[in-house]
């Protein structure tokens, strides 16, 4: 396995290319490839565990002998390992792989003829190969810790057993991982395989495969930098790597994909000096955000090995003349010097097309008996009404943008409750376990992680035999901290929204933690849809610190530690640890009982902390007796003594020993002996295991920033480090219901201002929905010039600015390119406002008074339409689509047959379906006497949608 690239230039070929020269030394690399080991490649678990091991294994099916103890003497291997999940038999190498032939036996052909014999198409493992740093920073001994970790991680805490080895390739130190298709517990190998960890899992003649496609380049590459960091390398993974070239093995031996004939033809067209190719330095620029500059570009090009300045230019010309490459420009039509792909622009869009289609829905409302039922259970204040009333009104989509502390999950009960009261199903979704959890002890019956349910959804509706109940339009889904949701697993959930015509409610804040991988559309959905704001602050106390908190929302990070360093709550020492430590000590000897957490930015810190404060948790009585365990954090391996009362939270998810026993929780100790712990979760849970045979657990009175989101604590110390910028300094400072103190290195930070200035680095991902490409610039400037004076002030934005509400309306002809300009103009003047919600009432008056003194149709109508019409929503939205004030009064002022005479039947149909539902659609036909103008066209629609 060897970056390569696609060859450029002929003259630069020999009979035989060399390998590529070595990388940028301050550069790792991500790859990570996969192949499937079965019937297809003609291989079995036993040979290829024969082949990475370098030894010698007999298959017990079919008897064949497998020998690579001689093979490649010159790359030896650096470590080998085999790793099964908690709670599994005892089996050693060989016995597993024969079982997973077992399992795959063709049972019904060995009954009918006594053949032994696998299934057609049997899937026996996967086999991945990770690209290790080859940097002289790294030591073997980190190597291993690298690589045990990370197969804990993916797959021992996921109920997968794996054998692994690093094979110390000249130049190319690599990791072989040979796992499991099916999970072990503890009666063997699971009967299914373990479909859900595949998010891409494929199907082919209706029947379901292990996909290998399951993002592991992403995941290998994310791991490493966070690996880096923590022990503070200068080293970082560059994802926009290169091609590379397959891994042979030995391929004429165990026929595994990386083939030796398809290695010999890419070494003959690569090039020494790795040029790329434009469309995988694209998809790799865009994996994690979705613009870059020309610089970025460079950055990539050098690191490839393109050293030569003429060469370098003309390879990064190649790539942004490419027709993948979009160059962006502002709402002037000014080159912006941002670019992006035709992928990242066409799945933004995608996403907005769903959104358009659920705005158009409606009947998402509750009845007013369940409205003043929930309410009478809460006291809300004006914020927090306005946002149950855009999450209770007749709308399909909306958000609810709710700042930290504001009680937006407060509010998002009371709505819950209407739902409930109402008879609908309310399903809870979030991106990480823990705010699922936290979700469930609020009072959500059914609450998952987006990732499982949306699987679940997804295979409910490609098997109609699944047990899985399916989502409908009496299901609204409420989903928390929905600004951390990247792009794909956005489109993913208004797709299924969508389908099903489920009403989705996303509350969130997208000034926190981010997506990992590419995001955004958080916010350009907030524009687009009803939405609403709570920015009261209310977990603090004070007056200054609710401020505070309210600066870091809004971004003033500077403003918000002016207010904390005059209140005495920064403090700089040499040594800041120690400091803090004993201003801990100082405040659980006052009060003990107080719930207190500690936020570090690296590992090596929280555990250092950790084990003085369960020290000081002893000393003070508060922590009885004490065993010493053998416990495991990641690739670390070491001993910790833990006595009843200490404080712990589990660094990994066993849920084949116990459901509870997940990343991300915390308890505390109750009881304990060699052989057995008892933990009473934060959720009142109770968890008991085998700390011999589950060891990811630790001390838990520290953590890192990013366990943080979501939770509240009473009082919060915080060590700054060089992780911290504008995100996790506003989820880091703003945990705290008491106290919040800061502790900074004053050898590394020279100053308040130096200080100010490192927390507020931007982490920010904008979308590229506020630039226009060349066609619609030119557009603008056309435009602009016919009216003889300045170009049009279109959408555009910085990264950081607030994004358009038309960006995605932009591709129109001159004429709705300027509909859409006033309508973005109007929605401006009106937008927040006293005087736009008087005229929006003024309207929902005028529409009740003119419908009750018309005929007996109308009359009909009033009785209905007020409970199923949002008037606020069906103005702004209407404005904003189409861009005519006067329509919108139309459709709020005529009845349905005067609309068929004046919009034409078209827009019948859609108000029809939109305002009115399925249900009523039939009734207001006969009334309207439209029945026979456009029952035909009405026919065929669906209403479900």
């Amino acid at each position: 396995m060897f970056w390569q690239s696609q060859n450029i230039a002929p003259h630069f070929r020999g009979d035989k290319v060399k390998k590529q020269k070595a990388l940028n030394r301050n550069m790792a690399c991500c790859f990570a490839g996969c192949s499937i080991v079965g019937m297809s490649t003609g291989t079995s678990g036993v040979a290829v565990a024969a082949y990475i091991d370098r030894d010698r294994y007999t298959r017990d099916l079919t008897g064949e002998t497998f020998d690579f103890r001689n093979h490649k003497t010159d790359e030896p291997v650096l470590a080998r390992g085999f790793e099964l999940p908690p709670g599994s038999p005892g089996w050693g190498k060989q016995r597993l792989w024969d079982e997973v032939d077992k399992a795959e036996i063709a049972t019904k052909h060995l009954a009918r003829t006594g053949e032994v014999r696998l299934r057609a198409g049997a899937q026996l493992a996967k086999h991945y190969v990770f690209a290790l740093p080859k940097d002289v920073q790294i030591t073997d001994a980190q190597r291993i810790e690298m690589a045990r970790q990370h197969i804990q991680e993916q797959f021992t805490d996921n109920g997968l057993a794996c054998q692994w080895a690093i094979h110390m390739q000249a130049g190319n130190p690599h990791l072989h991982v040979l796992v499991t298709t099916r999970r072990l517990g503890r009666e063997g190998l699971d009967k299914h395989k373990a479909t859900d960890l595949n998010p891409d899992f494929a199907r082919k003649n209706g029947k379901g495969f292990v996909s290998t496609q399951d993002r592991i380049s992403e995941k290998w590459e994310a791991f490493q930098n966070r690996y880096f960091e923590e022990r503070e390398f200068e080293l970082r993974v560059d994802p926009r790597g290169v091609v590379f070239q397959l891994h042979e093995g030995k391929a004429r031996h165990i026929e595994a994909s990386w083939k030796t004939a398809e290695n010999e033809a890419r070494l003959e067209d690569a090039r020494q000096t790795a040029l790329v190719e434009p469309k995988t330095i694209l998809e790799k620029l865009t994996a994690r955000q979705c613009l870059f500059t020309e610089r970025e570009l460079n950055a990539v090009l050098k690191k490839a090995g393109v050293e030569d300045m003429i060469e370098r230019e003309a390879a990064k010309q190649r790539v942004l003349s490419c027709p993948e490459c979009v160059k962006l420009y502002d709402g002037q039509g000014q080159e912006t010097g941002l670019y992006t792909s035709t992928l990242v622009r066409a799945e933004e869009r995608a996403i907005l097309e769903l959104t358009d289609r659920k705005m158009r829905e409606g009947g998402g409302h509750v009845s007013e008996r369940a409205r003043q039922q929930a309410l009478s259970r809460k006291t809300l204040d004006p914020e927090q009404r306005e946002a149950f009333d855009v999450m209770t009104a007749a709308n399909r989509l909306c958000v609810i943008q709710g700042r930290a502390g504001a009680g937006k999950s407060y509010t998002m009960g009371a709505a819950r409750d209407a739902f409930e009261v109402d008879g609908w199903r309310v399903v809870g979704l979030a991106p990480t376990n823990t705010v699922s959890r936290d979700m469930h002890t609020d009072g959500f019956q059914e609450a998952s992680t987006v990732h499982a349910e949306l699987l679940r959804q997804e295979k409910a509706r490609t098997n109609p035999r699944s047990r899985v109940k399916a989502w409908d339009r009496k299901t609204v889904v409420f989903v928390d901290e929905a600004a951390m949701l990247d792009n794909r697993t956005m489109h993913r959930l208004l797709q299924q929204a969508d389908v099903s015509g489920a009403k989705v409610v996303m509350i969130g804040d997208d000034a926190q933690l981010a997506s990992i991988q590419r995001g955004g559309m958080y916010t350009e959905i907030r524009q687009k849809t009803d939405s609403a704001l709570i920015s009261l602050v209310r977990r603090q106390k004070q007056d200054w610190m609710r401020q505070a908190s309210m600066d870091l929302a809004d971004g003033k990070i500077k403003e918000a530690m002016t207010a904390y360093q005059e209140h005495d709550c920064i403090k700089a020492a040499k040594e800041p640890i120690e400091v803090l430590l004993q201003d801990w000590k100082r405040d659980v000897a006052r009060n003990p009982d107080v719930n207190r957490f500690i936020y570090a930015g690296i590992n090596t810190e929280v555990n250092r902390i950790n084990d003085a404060c369960s020290k000081t948790m002893r000393e003070l009585g508060k922590v009885r007796g004490g065993i010493t365990y053998a416990c495991e954090k990641g690739e670390k391996k070491f001993q910790q003594t833990i006595g009843v009362g200490d404080r712990i939270q589990f660094n990994a998810t066993a849920k084949n020993i116990d459901k509870n026993l997940i990343n991300g929780n915390f308890g505390t100790v109750q009881k304990q002996s060699q052989k057995q712990i008892e933990v009473r979760l934060d959720s009142g849970a109770m968890v008991s295991f085998n700390p011999g045979e589950y060891k990811g657990f630790a001390l838990g009175y520290a953590g890192t920033v990013y366990k943080g989101q979501g939770k509240t604590q009473t009082d919060v110390y915080a060590l700054h480090g060089v992780t911290w910028n504008n995100r996790t300094t506003y989820v880091g400072a703003t945990r705290h219901k008491g106290n919040f103190t800061l502790y900074v290195d004053s050898e590394k930070v020279k100053g308040f201002e130096q200080l100010a200035r490192s927390m507020s680095r931007s982490q920010d991902r904008a979308s590229t929905l506020g630039y226009l490409d060349e066609r619609q610039a030119n557009q603008v400037k056309e435009r602009g010039r016919d009216r003889d004076g300045p170009a049009l002030t279109l959408p555009g934005r910085s990264r950081v600015e607030e994004p358009s509400l038309d960006a995605p309306k932009l591709e129109i002809d001159p004429e709705r390119l300027r509909a859409a300009r006033e309508a973005r103009d109007r929605q401006e003047r009106f937008a927040n406002s006293e005087k736009a919600r008087e005229h929006i009432q003024a309207k929902a008056r005028e529409l009740r008074e003119t419908i009750t003194a018309r005929d007996k149709h109308k009359a009909a109508m009033v009785k209905m339409r007020p409970e199923s019409l949002d008037y606020r929503a069906a103005v702004k939205k209407l404005v904003r689509l189409e861009g005519k004030e006067q329509e919108a009064d139309l459709v709020l002022r005529k009845s349905c047959k005067e609309l068929a005479g004046t919009l034409g039947k078209q827009a019948v149909k859609a108000e029809i379906a939109k305002v009115f539902g399925l249900e009523k659609a039939g009734v207001f036909m006969q009334q309207c006497g439209l029945e026979k103008a456009v029952k035909h066209q009405i026919k065929g629609m669906d209403y479900s949608r």
